[in-house]
């Protein structure tokens, strides 16, 4: 049978068409040639609705779609268990889950490493003598010795530290309050007056004194607030503002007052050694002029901790002690042969050294008064009003409050 003209053409546009998008339509065609099939009338295959769905390609086989991956709380269930009581599918699910076990792997090992950096460690008795013999070697072969304190050579004195297992961030982190403590009934502890009977033997850095200052038997934190340091009182000589002496945190070198910034740094240059005792470091770590980091690790100061957590200093520490500051300070200077002197009330230089409020002035506090002893009255403000209210530091009280997290209003 012949061709026409409109057949050739038609046959012609659907070659072009089909070997353009399906490759494989040209064999097929050739074979149903040689079949016999062709021209534009019947053919012996059959009707052209036939011929047509014989030519149509076979319908691509879809992807299987991958399987959705598992829930990350399932996962996390399945690694708390030990690997003896995982079931097979329990095996399979984690083999699938590969990307997501490493992640929640990688965070468990963070915060374990974390527990273990938070719990407080004790050397035996045995280990810290030794420790303290070497640490008394040093202090005695010390040219300029420097000493960092932290909260923690006041938690004697029932004041808390701060990121002890009791410490105030670590109980707000909880959730938990912060038990108030009246800190004008604290007295200095073993350790204060270790580094007083070390200050007096010129064992320790002398450099450091600060300018005029205005010493109270009171709290003057009652006004301040974090980096505002004005108590809302002025100088008697020049009439400025009244300045607490709190480093509050994230306070840098810039600051002139109350840091006292470049004695500071001066005596930490000429330091060839540096005890730090109670201190986390965490803060401290981030004034790189206090641990003369500028000078090559061979001219650096020696630094001796005392602390029984983890700090980020002790892979650079000559010596770590882990121990109570007040335990530590008393073998130290039984080693070396100083006494340490009792602390006495009436022998506080402080009631010496205090600087009476001026008229129109007995009404800018309402915290109470140190007395020499309980049966003492407040001595230089007695007309000055007391709050029936629980005693609390005005910045300790208010650095607490701003640490608490406020929920966001939707």
């Amino acid at each position: 049978m012949r061709w026409c003209a409109a057949c050739r053409e038609a046959e012609a546009e659907a070659r072009i068409s089909r070997e353009r998008w399906q490759p494989g339509v040209p064999a097929a065609r050739s074979a149903r040639r040689r079949s016999g099939s062709g021209g534009c009338g019947r053919s012996s295959s059959g009707s052209a609705s036939a011929r047509y769905a014989a030519a149509r390609p076979a319908p691509r086989p879809r992807p299987a779609r991958p399987s959705p991956p598992a829930p990350r709380p399932q996962v996390s269930r399945i690694l708390r268990k030990a690997a003896a009581e995982r079931s097979a599918e329990e095996g399979r699910l984690l083999a699938e889950s590969e990307d997501l076990v490493t992640e929640l792997q990688g965070r468990s090992r963070r915060r374990e490493g974390l527990k273990r950096r938070q719990e407080e460690v004790c050397d035996d008795p045995e280990e810290l003598r030794r420790k303290v013999r070497e640490l008394a070697g040093a202090v005695r072969n010390a040219k300029y010795l420097v000493v960092y304190t932290g909260a923690g050579i006041s938690t004697a004195a029932s004041i808390p530290d701060y990121r002890g297992p009791n410490g105030v961030w670590t109980l707000l982190q909880k959730g938990r309050s912060v038990s108030a403590a009246d800190l004008s009934e604290a007295e200095p502890t073993l350790t204060h007056m270790s580094i007083a009977r070390l200050h007096e033997q010129k064992l320790v850095c002398t450099a450091c004194t600060p300018n005029r200052e205005y010493v109270r038997v009171f709290d003057v934190t009652e006004r301040t607030a974090l980096h505002r340091h004005q108590t809302g009182r002025a100088c008697h000589k020049c009439g400025a503002q009244l300045r607490d002496t709190i480093v509050h945190f994230g306070e840098r070198g810039t600051l002139g007052q109350p840091l006292n910034w470049e004695a500071a740094t001066q005596a930490a240059s000429k330091a060839d050694t540096i005890l730090c005792l109670g201190s986390s470091l965490k803060v401290l770590k981030k004034y790189p002029r206090l641990w003369c980091m500028t000078k090559p690790p061979s001219r650096r100061p020696k630094l001796y901790i005392v602390n029984l957590q983890w700090t980020p200093k002790d892979d650079w520490a000559a010596l770590k002690l882990h121990g109570k500051c007040d335990d530590v300070m008393q073998l130290l200077m039984d080693e070396l042969g100083l006494e340490i002197p009792p602390y006495s009330r009436w022998q506080d230089p402080i009631f010496s050294l205090a600087t009476p409020l001026r008229a129109g002035e007995e009404g800018s506090h309402t915290r109470k008064s140190l007395c020499r002893s309980r049966e003492e009255p407040p001595s230089g403000d007695r007309g000055a009003p007391l709050s029936s209210a629980p005693v609390l530091g005005g910045w300790f009280g208010k650095g607490c409050t701003k640490r608490t997290k406020r929920k966001k209003i939707t």
